[in-house]
């Protein structure tokens, strides 16, 4: 039985009759409950503003007014005191009138007390439920309250450690609708220090927080990779054993990258578990006219495969001068519209087709005729690239070489000996050092460009004598770069490159010298640039960005001059 002694709680009686109300009162107290007796209902009402009071018990008539009156004042204010009416009669209509404003209980003159304190310890145990799901519910607001704010809050944070150097070009449209409070889908872009331009969209498995985790860790990883310079089948890598090794084995992340190749005109694809990318082009090799053309995922996606049995499989196409690609996560394509039936990729295809790039401004102004965009199942992401806007704003950044500030000559030279060769990025300053003088972006770009690919082939073909035949295809990739990690712990101080740059500002050229510790390659030094296996493919880039190209024999020194 709950217990009823609570001395500032109390239960008012209201009767005229003073025996009956006295009675009542004794039967009462000798509960162990407080009683406060009142004679008329102003009486009644004024202890009611003045005590916590948890049961009333009136009679039906009073000199001053019937407890139709006292009901009326109760549901006014709002309060929801259980009330009990006595009376000597049963007038059906007194009784109806009072169950319709809310009286729990009608009880006949004499009243029975035991069976009378029957019906109130009913009707107290349930007012202390009353409060105490009154209570809770005020506890549960603020902590509801408090989540809100605190999902609000790691939102913000989120969005901005992912967004952190996302740039807005006007040459990508994006249209997003997140299922939750987090989404596990992201749009990022970045320019690498040889002016490729790098474009990832990816959707991570789950919704919300869980799914949201692993995709900043995928934003972090392409961002310092991208900035650093790093090529796409090496980013690719490092991001499947970034989320293999720190994500749980039932979470992987599917994404679609694309790499502009400005030096070399090309447009390199990977689509790891996304559905099929679409491209539309009116110039390009490898389209046919006003065609769409879809590349569908060969990859497994990132984290589900380990590092030493993932391989990267890129598509390559000639970079497109005008037209548009079409990136989307799956979220849209399974979304049910208003007619129960999912949107399909036939029909994003369609409106891609009619739309092209105003496809995501399409999505954002009418999305709400085909599905209610609070019913949202998944995070839908649709991305568009415009190549001819992309190949525009290539070409309007600051192309033409600057005059240096410096009127006369710098030497930057470094070497680098031992297992540091292979074990960090030492190049990623020079755009910074180049800048400093007033050197334009793209020239900058281009020496970059130069000087990696220099320095690696220095290091795989002088330093380590790697065969380049094996990168001709996904698994002969895997082994090279097994191989070349295994060399690690074999290079000693013998082993260096040295990388010497000169600005001879009269001639108005960069003359650029790279040379290794390597014997270097026997036979005729005519055709030693010639052979790939021998000094890698890179090395047709170099020359078509430079001025001049020499590699001096025996093959262990190549020197550059670009204007």
């Amino acid at each position: 039985m709950v217990s009823l002694t609570q001395p500032e709680h109390f239960i008012l009686v209201i009767d005229d009759d003073a025996i009956a109300s006295q009675r009542i009162s004794d039967f009462i107290h000798s509960k162990g409950y407080n009683v406060i007796v009142c004679s008329d209902l102003e009486e009644g009402l004024f202890e009611i503003t003045q005590n916590t009071v948890d049961l009333i018990l009136i009679n039906y008539w009073l000199k001053d007014g019937t407890a139709l009156a006292l009901l009326d004042n109760l549901n006014k204010d709002k309060k929801e005191t259980p009330v009990i009416v006595m009376s000597e009669t049963k007038e059906n209509q007194s009784v109806l009138a009072c169950f319709r404003m809310g009286v729990l209980d009608f009880v006949v003159k004499p009243i029975n007390v035991e069976i009378f304190w029957y019906k109130v310890e009913c009707l107290l145990t349930r007012v202390q439920l009353q409060h105490k799901v009154e209570h809770q519910r005020i506890e549960l607001e603020k902590m509801l309250y408090e989540k809100a704010r605190e999902e609000h809050m790691a939102r913000h944070l989120f969005e901005h450690l992912v967004n952190i150097d996302n740039t807005d070009f006007d040459f990508v449209k994006t249209y997003c609708q997140a299922s939750a409070n987090f989404s596990g889908d992201i749009i990022l872009n970045g320019m690498a220090p040889n002016g490729n331009f790098f474009l990832i969209l990816a959707d991570s498995t789950g919704h919300g927080l869980s799914a949201a985790m692993p995709i900043m860790r995928v934003a972090s990883t392409f961002r310092a990779m991208v900035s650093k310079g790093f090529s796409l089948i090496t980013l690719i890598y490092e991001l499947n054993a970034k989320v293999h090794r720190e994500n749980p084995e039932d979470r992987f992340v599917a994404c679609i990258i694309l790499e502009a190749d400005f030096n070399r005109n090309k447009l390199h694809i990977w689509n790891g578990g996304m559905p099929p990318l679409y491209i539309q082009s009116n110039e390009c090799d490898n389209l046919p006219h006003n065609a769409i053309e879809q590349f569908k995922s060969t990859n497994m996606a990132l984290g589900i495969l380990p590092p030493h049995t993932f391989i990267a499989d890129v598509f390559t196409v000639d970079l497109p001068l005008n037209g548009h690609a079409c990136l989307f996560s799956d979220g849209l394509i399974e979304q049910y519209t208003h007619d129960e039936r999912p949107f399909g990729i036939d029909k994003l295809k369609e409106l891609f087709i009619n739309l092209s790039g105003g496809l995501t401004h399409y999505l954002n102004e009418s999305m709400h005729e085909y599905c209610s965009t609070e019913n949202i199942a998944d995070d839908i992401t649709i991305c568009t690239l415009d190549f001819e806007k992309l190949s525009s704003w290539h070409q309007s950044r600051d192309v033409s070489r600057a005059q240096s500030i410096m009127d006369g000559e710098f030497h930057w030279d470094i070497s680098i000996a031992g297992p540091m060769l292979l074990g960090a990025d030492y190049l990623s300053s020079l755009n910074q050092f180049l800048s400093i003088f007033g050197f334009a972006t793209h020239f900058c770009q281009r020496v970059f460009t130069v000087v990696a690919e220099l320095f690696s082939n220095a290091i795989d073909h002088g330093v380590l004598k790697l065969d380049s035949r094996l990168k001709n295809d996904p698994e002969g990739f895997e082994l090279y770069h097994s191989i070349r990690d295994s060399f690690a712990d074999r290079l000693t101080l013998n082993d260096w490159v040295k990388v010497s740059i000169i600005w001879c500002s009269s001639q108005n050229e960069l003359h650029i010298s790279v040379s290794d510790s390597g014997k270097g390659f026997a036979g005729d030094e005519n055709i030693i640039a010639d052979i790939p296996q021998l000094s890698g493919r890179g090395l047709s880039l170099v020359k078509t960005l430079s001025k001049t190209y020499e590699l001096v024999p025996p093959g262990n020194i190549t020197k550059v001059i670009m204007e």
